[in-house]
């Protein structure tokens, strides 16, 4: 194995281009998705996914099988505590309800990106989450004091209150300047004169103890993912009631691949939410944890040892697919990308039929590069202007 850990990624680079062609024929196998039209752009954005999974990869290195045997016990651990409390059978008891956000600092700050300097105030607050006593890896997971404190950037009109748009953001971002990037603040802040907050998910940015936003993640730790999602759940629904408490009446949530995971489940959970959002939405965590395994794992599955159907009866209690949606259907809304390499067209049209099929809006791109898609903008003003949160 060693030798075929330092082939890895010269091996793995040969089978890029091949991987990207099968999105275009693989486009076309999904039932309700649009076809594709091959052409080089998109075939590099299929690449592009192709290389951050494999950059992801050799970020934090491949675990050993002892590791990985170890994680998965966990999750055996985890599935029968689960199963002995009943929230296998009843996910929503898994979660509980949030206090209200009491004590909170408020500064000012300030960033460039690009020419633009963007005045912000960053809002700061105790999490308060824990694991359930007795949940396996509870201990672990708290002793992260970094990911304690939640932050969030908040960008607030003077004057009477206006509605809020809360952007949950993706994997790897969640600093100011990504934020700035990913999400298109002039459009939602200036043009349509919204009120915005920008929640830092947990594990990710000042809340990372990795040196990059959201390198704990990639541990193939599947306990760790799934207090990821409840405590994400948990903070971005602090993050409502702190707004509702300054007069915030109408609220939309925007989420944008893992954040639109976090999303749908806050949509699940909350009852007066104006419109919610998801852009390449992830929903099925164990089999884009699949997809995106390093390629050494899945040659050698059988000395790992994995079992994902512990990880998937784990992840029901934190699914997309097991919370049904609070507000009605025409105001939920849906972006994907049909040549999408890191979440595969079938999640975002498994939330599409489980949503009941509300508007959806594919577009010819993959994942990387589909935080920065201006083609979204009009899809995501039109969206918020026909659900109501955005007035005429």
């Amino acid at each position: 194995m060693p030798q075929r850990l330092l082939t890895f990624p010269a091996e793995q680079l040969g089978t890029f281009v091949s991987e990207a062609w099968s999105a275009f024929r693989g486009a076309s196998l999904y039932r309700e998705v649009p076809p594709l039209e091959l052409r080089l752009g998109l075939l590099g954005q299929a690449v592009l996914d192709r290389t951050f999974k494999l950059a992801t990869s050799l970020a934090v290195g491949v675990p050993l099988p002892a590791q990985v045997r170890g994680m998965f016990e966990e999750a055996a651990e985890m599935r029968a505590f689960f199963e002995e409390m009943g929230w296998i059978d009843d996910p929503a008891a898994y979660h509980r309800t949030p206090p209200p956000v009491d004590d909170f600092e408020l500064t000012d700050e300030a960033i460039w990106a690009g020419v633009r300097r963007w005045r912000y105030q960053e809002l700061s607050f105790e999490s308060e989450f824990e694991p359930h006593v007795g949940e396996p890896g509870r201990e672990a997971w708290m002793s992260n004091e970094k990911n304690g404190r939640v932050a969030a950037y908040i960008l607030e009109h003077e004057g009477p209150p206006r509605p809020w748009i809360v952007g949950v953001h993706g994997f790897a971002m969640g600093t100011p300047l990504i934020s700035s990037m990913g999400f298109p603040l002039k459009m939602l802040h200036e043009t349509l004169g919204l009120n915005v907050a920008l929640p830092v998910m947990p594990l990710h940015a000042s809340r990372s103890s990795s040196r990059f936003s959201g390198g704990d993640v990639l541990d193939a730790n599947y306990v760790q993912m799934i207090h990821l999602f409840s405590q994400g759940t948990w903070d971005t629904r602090r993050i409502l009631s702190w707004i509702r408490a300054r007069g915030g009446e109408q609220i939309g949530l925007y989420g944008i691949s893992m954040g639109g995971y976090i999303s749908s489940l806050v949509a699940g959970m909350e009852d007066d939410l104006e419109a919610v959002v998801t852009s390449i939405p992830m929903v099925d965590f164990p089999t884009a944890a699949q997809d995106n395994m390093p390629w050494i794992m899945r040659r050698y599955d059988d000395e790992f040892e994995m079992d994902w159907e512990i990880v998937r009866a784990i992840s029901h209690v934190v699914s997309p697919l097991t919370f049904h949606p609070r507000l009605p259907k025409n105001r939920r809304f849906i972006f994907a990308g049909i040549a999408d390499r890191v979440v595969r067209p079938d999640q975002p049209r498994a939330l599409w039929r489980h949503w009941g099929e509300p508007e959806i809006e594919w577009f010819s791109g993959g994942h990387v590069l589909g935080v920065f898609e201006k083609s979204l903008e009009p899809f995501l003003e039109g969206a918020l202007r026909r659900s109501g949160l955005v007035h005429e």
